[in-house]
């Protein structure tokens, strides 16, 4: 199972990661009493400012930890370590379509014993997994090329309005979907389970003026060059867009799109794993994480600081017009979903 977020993590990972072949002490306590953590996330800059924020701080409040980093995370290869039984991850940053209750067999349970669930924001503390961060797919756009700005779904199907090529990821899950059924009229509590043909005849209304994007530097891309006057893309990527260039975000229309840490089934090192993940969801780390780049926090505390709360574009700050997208939906029918959405595309 392919997801958008492991595209992300594929085409961002830094030159730099080390891969899995040196890390031969991650899952064994050195003979200095050292615990060594290998904890896989999606690299670059998101990576880089989860090491700043998590890994330092907690390597320098705790001793007797190491943590060492790897990347890119991805849900087929966690499923097979652990189906060899020897998971090399202990601790694993993935998207919202993998750590559902149907993929527990793969997972340690989140111990909320040590893990405070009530710090988390809602629908972030799941069985298996606890959010990371707020992120979100939204509808961002060009201001000097609309007369007036989008603020709806429908708006972004009615090229007459808004005239203007549209950056869409190629890809199923990326919100597409959504975003037509909504735009068509379902209301937001029947949007599930999807009804993939009546979307995809309203996203044939625009085909010929969809751009699409397989990598976040190619929506960021398109909408700095001004190919496209509008586009579904993550949150991250407008938000830096409109630091160089008239690239605005609808607030109105966004769809969940979140990390979550997860641990493998067998690490030996759980325990210190629901540490580090206790740790990296308290208000002082989500906080400047926060700083560091353009995602909300899923502490509860941290969503309400000052500092969060000063910044129009943190997902965190827009949570009431929020669509949740459903995991267990997806996670039960990407396959089948993405069959007839390629088919689609080259039809």
């Amino acid at each position: 199972m392919k997801t958008s977020r492991g595209v992300r993590a594929i085409t961002t990972i830094a030159a730099t990661m080390l891969p899995l072949a040196l890390l031969s002490a991650c899952g064994s306590d050195e003979a200095d009493g050292t615990t060594t953590l290998t904890v896989a996330s999606y690299g670059g800059p998101y990576q880089e400012a989860q090491a700043q924020a998590f890994f330092e701080p907690y390597m320098k409040a705790n001793p007797d930890v190491k943590i060492v980093q790897d990347g890119p995370s991805d849900n087929a290869k966690l499923r097979a370590m652990v189906e060899a039984g020897k998971p090399q991850w202990d601790v694993v940053l993935l998207a919202n379509d993998f750590g559902n209750e149907s993929q527990g067999e793969w997972l340690e349970e989140i111990d909320y014993d040590v893990v405070d669930k009530d710090a988390l924001l809602d629908g972030y503390a799941d069985k298996y997994r606890a959010g990371a961060d707020v992120e979100g797919t939204v509808l961002a756009y060009r201001e000097d090329k609309l007369a007036t700005a989008p603020s709806s779904w429908a708006d972004f199907f009615d090229t007459k309005a808004f005239p203007g090529k549209r950056a869409v990821n190629k890809f199923a899950a990326g919100g597409i979907l959504e975003a037509a059924l909504l735009a068509d009229g379902v209301p937001q509590a029947d949007l599930y389970p999807l009804d993939v043909d009546r979307a995809l005849k309203k996203i044939d209304t625009i085909k010929d003026s969809i751009v699409w994007w397989d990598t976040a530097a190619q929506s960021q891309q398109l909408l700095e060059s001004g190919e496209v006057s509008m586009g579904l893309v993550w949150v991250g990527r407008a938000a830096d867009a409109g630091k160089s260039s008239p690239v605005k975000i609808d607030w109105n229309t966004w769809l969940s799109q979140d990390a979550y840490w997860m641990v493998p089934k067998g690490s030996p090192n759980a325990e210190e794993a629901m540490k580090l993940i206790a740790f990296m969801v308290t208000k002082d780390p989500q906080v400047e994480f926060s700083q560091l780049i353009d995602y909300g926090p899923v502490n509860r505390e941290a969503a309400e600081d000052e500092s969060v709360r000063a910044n129009p574009n943190r997902p965190s700050n827009h949570l009431d017009t929020q669509v949740p997208m459903d995991d267990e939906w997806w996670a039960e029918n990407l396959e089948g979903v993405m069959e007839k959405f390629n088919a689609w595309v080259l039809a």
